[in-house]
């Protein structure tokens, strides 16, 4: 395998990566979004957790976007903090 064909293996990988991401997100934007039409259509949070079983926190989130913004930004800069060196890719000696 030449060097220029695991290029192109590592690109496909991480463009499936990003497109799975992406499909996530729409998944969650959609359900989030039915989960704040039955709010407002009276269920309560804590009936919301029972009947779906999330987390309350994953009630919390689903209903307050900024939540979620906040708790997505707080769990990126733990990763941040935690990598303490950088990968380099090698050739095969």
């Amino acid at each position: 395998m030449t060097e220029d064909e695991l290029r192109e293996v590592i690109a496909r990988y991480d463009k499936a990566g990003e497109e799975i991401a992406a499909a996530e997100e729409r998944r969650i934007a959609e359900r989030d979004a039915g989960l704040r039409r039955a709010r407002d259509a009276g269920w309560r949070p804590v009936d919301l957790e029972h009947f779906t079983g999330y987390s309350r926190e994953a009630i919390r989130q689903a209903l307050n976007p900024e939540a979620r913004a906040a708790a997505k930004k707080a769990a990126a800069d733990r990763r941040a903090a935690r990598k303490t060196s950088t990968t380099v890719r090698r050739s095969p000696r």
